[in-house]
């Protein structure tokens, strides 16, 4: 079933007690039905509070994150696999059924050079005991493609499949997202052919991270793509008008991309859900 959310950063850099509750709040107020928490400060998190939140307003949660430097997976996959077995632990606490993002390395670290065999290997070995403990909780762990000038290691849907299947775990999907697939993919129809049937997990997000039907990205193409598919995950918008300061950095966001967050509710949320419903992807 499909479900459409939006992710924290609209309102809140990190997911304090206040900036929950203004997510969960706004993603019910607007006739959202999951909100996708940043999950870089697991630590912070107040996870009875949150539950409140969810069952008072109907909305359910899931997790994203990238690693931090000091545990960037190619690097330092034994301290990958701590950090994401820690964030696993609480996002599965938090009623999250996936934890996905840059699961695989740091926002913005890029090597220099193409990525080599030993990268993925050292990728493989941490995610593998995390995709396990996913299993065991019910969860997946998602592998999000980013384009080329945030990360060298996974830019499309295909790299994300070879992989998934290096780590060889039925609990590992594919994330994609339009943003980085508007850059690197020949179509988002020929991302998700691709994926090979493990794409799961879509971000919805304009050509310039603003709001959706405000730039290029070919939405009834997506839309319709997915149609073809059966796709049955979660589809949840992505506009960073709110982030912290060093993901700000990464994603090299340093001008406005929407007045506010406001034109992204009133205007980008019911844009796209028109469009999912013209395609016959999400029900009238």
């Amino acid at each position: 079933m499909i479900r459409f959310g939006m992710h924290s950063s609209l309102w809140t850099s990190a997911w304090t007690r206040e900036g929950a509750e203004r997510s969960v709040r706004e993603c019910a107020r607007h006739g959202l039905q999951v909100v996708e928490i940043a999950l870089l400060d697991p630590d912070i998190v107040d996870v009875q509070h949150s539950l409140s939140l969810f069952e008072r307003h109907g909305v359910k949660p899931t997790a994203s994150l990238c690693l931090p430097q000091a545990a960037e997976a190619t690097r330092h996959p034994e301290a990958a696999r701590m950090f994401l077995t820690h964030a696993l632990h609480v996002a599965h606490a938090l009623g999250c059924n996936t934890l996905c993002g840059v699961t695989y390395s740091t926002l913005g670290y890029r090597s220099g050079a193409a990525p080599t065999e030993t990268e993925y290997e050292a990728i493989a070995r941490a995610l593998k005991p995390v995709a396990r403990r996913a299993a065991d909780y019910g969860m997946t762990l998602g592998l999000e493609a980013c384009n080329r000038y945030e990360t060298h290691l996974v830019n499309t849907a295909a790299q994300a499949r070879a992989l998934a299947e290096r780590i060889d775990e039925p609990a590992v999907m594919i994330h994609l997202d339009t943003y980085h697939a508007n850059i690197e993919e020949k179509s988002f129809a020929d991302a998700l052919a691709d994926g090979g049937g493990l794409v799961r997990y879509v971000h919805l997000s304009e050509s310039d991270r603003g709001v959706p039907g405000s730039g290029n990205v070919h939405w009834h193409s997506v839309m319709t793509a997915l149609k073809g598919v059966h796709f049955s995950g979660d589809l949840v918008m992505e506009s960073f008008v709110t982030s912290m300061p060093e993901l700000a950095a990464a994603l090299s966001v340093w001008r406005p991309v929407a007045s506010g967050a406001d034109e992204v509710l009133e205007v980008g949320v019911p844009y796209l859900k028109s469009l999912a419903q013209a395609s016959g992807l999400l029900a009238a």
